[in-house]
């Protein structure tokens, strides 16, 4: 079942639960000024719902709580009912998400938060909508004069502050540390209770093994796999991955599959089968790659879907719908057709990187499809990338975007040589420079004041982590040293303790480490999916890995090989994987430097 995500020239429309219900009937407002102005002309307090596509316990409260017409008469009454899915108003979801989905934030109409509750069926929400509705009659003018004392108080920017001049080195390993003393040891994965996959934790471990030679970060990365690719978080019967289970051995998956995690999935079993060299994650690897084929792809675009929702329809007997059952014998499979900006670039990201390990041509040709689509039909006038296409592209400027797509576009330009998708990839780092820099150090996740809390843009550790990354990796592809110090703007906010941050700082991780070590470029040249080929990549990875390694790609039909280039220097071609030693960058300070004619851009 496709469910629909809106037309070209429409407000976005509100999407509801897919089973029988009548929340369409309550006056929903989309976020935004507007709605903002219209409770300030009403004199009404806002209803913010924040929901999730595949969030079950949201379907339901459309199918009871805002079905029921008693709450429907008291939201069109007295409040302003503003609707925002997680996934296309990150934004919002990210300051005014509590304890997850669905979240009901209370607001007045000049943006102060009166509160938030979760689920809640009909008789105990109509009872907090009448006493907000209450509290904003009998204390609107206190309100308002906390509002203005506040509003005057609240720092701004601090524009004379000067960021930190160093990072924390140590900070590496001390998140590395963080994640495995969360590292379960029997069912793989982070944390002692309910598990999600985070794949990004899982990527800063293969990094830290590359780096260190440690076989302990690989080993729980491989145990995370075998245990999650074996328990009913994979799913068996349909394909894909679960996002989350609610029992730590993966057996209670909730049944929603998202894009983003297939993605990160995806880059962990090709890691893991190109170190390896073990079978069976390149068939994980080739399983993921053929659900995103036969069940998020857009054929008609070449982009992918935002998720697939396995939804558990209402029990149709009497005894069943008053008890809440559900009727697990009529189960349905449900399709968000949003092109998220942010998951298509990282999709095409490893797609790239799977056409030359597992040699499979028609990964290179989907990705460069979807990021053409992207480049095309997902920017703003201003050139900043949108975050979601909806039949035209909505929410302009958000930091995760734009890193995202730069990181993808610059993955192009390593695997097909094009200086257009370097070129575009500037224009990104050039936009987040001029747009989202904190002058207190780091990038702000928005670029433009909305209502409400979106008044106060936010430095958050997971987004400069990712955009640090990208612009080394664009210092690296133009030569540009701006870029290098905007990888450490990025990562110069962030100096605390980050063992608050969990799996999360795994992205920052990453980075610093990238950001302490010496670049290195390295070119393979020769057939996509030959096992020297991945040979000469796996001795490069685990060799080399005190240097920051670009790996570029050339297509040949010749024998495998491996170049070295070190500034103007060059070493090469090397086809032995032997002979890809730590001392081989000794030739660099010596005479024999085995240069050899080509690749010219090695």
């Amino acid at each position: 079942m496709r469910y629909p995500s809106g037309r070209a020239g429409q407000r976005a429309l509100a999407r509801f639960s897919p089973n029988p219900n009548k929340a369409h009937r309550i006056n929903w407002h989309e976020w935004g000024h507007d709605a903002f102005q219209t409770a300030l002309a009403q004199d009404k307090p806002v209803m913010l719902c924040l929901t999730a596509f595949w969030c079950g316990f949201c379907q339901r409260m459309d199918e009871v709580t805002f079905s029921d017409d008693e709450i429907t008469t008291l939201l069109n009454a007295y409040f302003i009912p503003i609707r925002a899915e997680d996934a296309q108003r990150p934004d919002v979801d990210v300051r005014y998400n509590q304890n997850g989905w669905p979240t009901i934030a209370f607001i007045t109409p000049w943006g102060d938060h009166l509160g938030s509750v979760n689920y809640m069926d009909a008789d105990a929400f109509g009872d907090v909508l009448v006493r907000i509705h209450r509290v904003y009659q009998d204390q609107k003018h206190e309100l308002r004069q906390a509002a203005a004392h506040n509003e005057h108080n609240t720092p701004q920017d601090a524009q004379d502050a000067a960021p930190q001049s160093r990072v924390r080195v140590s900070a590496v390993a001390e998140i590395s540390d963080v994640l495995m003393g969360m590292a379960d040891g029997v069912s793989g994965g982070y944390g002692p209770d309910h598990k999600f996959l985070h794949p990004e934790a899982n990527d800063f471990l293969i990094h830290r093994y590359e780096s260190t030679g440690d076989s302990t970060y690989l080993d729980h990365v491989a145990l995370t796999l075998d245990r999650v690719r074996a328990s009913k978080t994979h799913d068996s019967q349909g394909s894909g991955y679960f996002r989350y289970s609610s029992k730590v051995d993966w057996s209670e998956p909730h049944r929603e599959k998202l894009l983003a995690d297939h993605a990160g999935l995806l880059q962990n079993f090709l890691k893991v089968y190109l170190l390896t060299g073990r079978t069976e994650y390149r068939t994980m690897a080739e399983e993921v790659i053929e659900f995103l084929r036969s069940t998020m792809s857009d054929s008609s675009t070449g982009a992918f879907y935002g998720c697939e929702d396995i939804v558990t329809p209402p029990a149709t007997t009497a005894l069943g719908a008053k008890l809440g059952m559900r009727d697990v014998s009529k189960t349905f499979s449900i399709i968000d057709e949003t092109v998220y900006v942010d998951a298509n670039a990282q999709t095409a990201s490893v797609l790239l990187e799977a056409s030359w390990v597992l040699g499979m041509p028609e990964c290179r040709e989907r990705a460069l499809r979807a990021l053409e689509f992207l480049w095309e039909n997902c920017r703003a006038p201003d050139g900043a990338m949108c975050h979601y296409h909806v039949g035209e592209p909505r929410v302009s400027g958000l930091l995760q975007d734009q890193v995202r797509m730069g990181m993808a576009l610059l993955d192009a330009f390593r695997v097909t040589g094009a200086p257009e998708y370097r070129d575009h990839a500037r224009k990104l780092g050039e936009y987040v420079r001029a747009n989202l820099a904190n002058s207190a150090g780091g990038f702000y996740d928005i670029t433009y004041k909305g209502p409400a809390h979106l008044r106060y843009p936010l430095t958050l550790l997971p987004q400069n982590g990712l955009a640090a990354t990208f612009f080394l990796l664009l210092a690296d592809a133009t030569d540009e040293q701006a870029y290098r110090q905007a990888s450490l703007w990025a990562l110069s906010a962030f100096t605390d303790d980050f063992a608050p941050y969990g799996v999360y700082a795994s992205e920052y991780g990453q980075a610093l480490a990238a950001y302490t070590s010496e670049p290195l470029q390295v070119t393979l040249e020769g057939q996509a999916g030959d096992p020297m080929l991945r040979s000469l990549a796996r001795a490069a990875l685990t060799r080399l890995a005190s240097f920051r390694l670009t790996l570029n790609l050339i297509t040949s039909t010749g024998p495998s090989s491996l170049y070295v280039k070190r500034g103007q220097d060059r070493i090469g071609p090397i086809h032995n994987p032997e002979e890809v030693q730590p001392d081989l960058l000794n030739a660099f300070d010596s005479s024999d430097k085995r240069v050899a004619a080509r690749p010219s851009d090695a």
